[in-house]
């Protein structure tokens, strides 16, 4: 019987920090003098920003059938936004609700997108126009692989962090 440590990371370390475009306190305009930004209308303004994080799980254990595609669908992977001693948790994956798949036959990796919005953050020293949570400048993302078989056959969390910046 053979056992193999699996890994979690992320596509960057550092990801650009999203916007929104929603509400007018949300919207940033297109340029100093752009009217129109507090009357709800969107013309002069970005359109939303939200950032796209890719997940990497490699884990051989999985990569069972002699071809074709395997799934990673008994444990799990949590993705988390944090800031200081606050975090958000923005998704659970490779579990029953949510596996997830292998990228070609027989290469044990396992991939997933998350996208992250601008709301998607902790509550703590978000302005007030952002009641549900905000993602700043500076805050951490998080991944966590629970890995049930490691090498020596043991459960393992194994991890990745990324930054947001501007």
């Amino acid at each position: 019987i053979n056992a193999n440590t699996g890994s979690v990371a992320f596509d960057r370390t550092v990801y650009p920090v999203p916007y929104g475009n929603e509400t007018a306190g949300e919207r940033f305009a297109l340029h100093s003098s752009a009217a129109n930004l507090d009357a709800g209308t969107t013309e002069n303004a970005l359109a939303q920003g939200d950032v796209v994080v890719h997940v990497r799980v490699s884990d051989a254990d999985y990569d069972i059938s002699a071809a074709g595609e395997d799934t990673i669908s008994d444990t799990s992977v949590v993705v988390n936004v944090e800031r200081g001693s606050s975090e958000k948790q923005i998704a659970v994956f490779g579990n029953a609700a949510n596996p997830i798949t292998e990228v070609s036959p027989n290469s044990g990796v396992f991939e997933y997108d998350q996208t992250i919005t601008y709301v998607d953050g902790p509550t703590t020293s978000c302005p007030s126009a952002f009641a549900s949570g905000c993602v700043l400048q500076g805050d951490i993302i998080t991944v966590e692989y629970v890995d049930l078989n490691d090498a020596s056959g043991k459960s393992q969390n194994v991890t990745d962090s990324a930054t947001f910046d501007l």
